[in-house]
């Protein structure tokens, strides 16, 4: 199963020599595993309560952040895959949402070759998911936008028509802290220079696609470890 979560930065939002990004962490970990890592992230955070971005901000949140983060780089598997998108000046988070997750949709669940699959890409490329959950989106349309997206790979054979994706709170499922890790390490990668995200290298394949393409899926380039897309 893949667990997915977001972190952006509009080029509106952007001061002088910064950079927007737009980036969808998929975190894949195999249903049998599910029980023993739930007990360890309660274990590692000290509860059954977790926001990355919230523990950023206490003094005893970043050594957690830390400990997570190599606790994952510890996982057996290749087990994230980072969709990344450079934004141009006129995209929006929702866009490019759209995008990540049809790009992110085609990657674990399709049974067609993923773009430039062959010797030296299959190797890297992270198995195919039997399901697929998003954190749940505040906004009820933000949730439809997915829905719409989700029809479309769907009527587009990008994913059959009863691969499962579902979205679903934190607090009920406490494996999505885990992309709400990764997106959260990527972020401060690419806005404070912080490379603790990159101690996941060997366990990330990013899917990188690019700006300005009428076909940005069928341009993508799979990449073994975290992308240099931002630096």
């Amino acid at each position: 199963m893949a667990f997915v979560d977001e972190a952006y930065r509009l080029p509106n939002d952007c001061r002088p020599g910064e950079k927007p990004f737009y980036a969808l962490a998929a975190v894949l970990l195999t249903i049998d595993d599910h029980v023993d890592i739930r007990a360890d992230l309660h274990r590692i955070v000290g509860g059954n309560w977790w926001h990355t971005v919230d523990a950023q901000q206490t003094q005893d949140g970043l050594p957690k952040i830390e400990e997570l983060t190599d606790y994952l780089a510890d996982y057996r598997d290749p087990c994230v895959l980072a969709v990344c998108h450079t934004p141009g000046p006129d995209d929006q988070a929702i866009g490019m949402r759209a995008v990540s997750l049809s790009a992110l949709l085609a990657a674990l669940g399709s049974q067609a070759p993923r773009p430039g699959a062959g010797e030296g890409h299959q190797r890297v490329v992270p198995a195919q998911a039997k399901m697929i959950v998003l954190e749940r989106q505040n906004r009820h349309q933000d949730t439809d936008r997915d829905l719409h997206t989700i029809r479309q790979a769907r009527q587009s054979g990008a994913i059959s028509r009863h691969f499962p994706v579902m979205h679903v709170s934190p607090s009920i499922e406490n494996l999505l802290w885990l992309p709400d890790l990764v997106s959260h390490t990527y972020r401060r990668y690419i806005t404070h220079d912080e490379d603790l995200v990159t101690r996941l290298d060997g366990q990330t394949v990013t899917l990188e696609l690019p700006a300005n393409k009428s076909d940005p899926l069928g341009a993508a380039a799979y990449v073994q470890g975290v992308s240099r897309l931002f630096q």
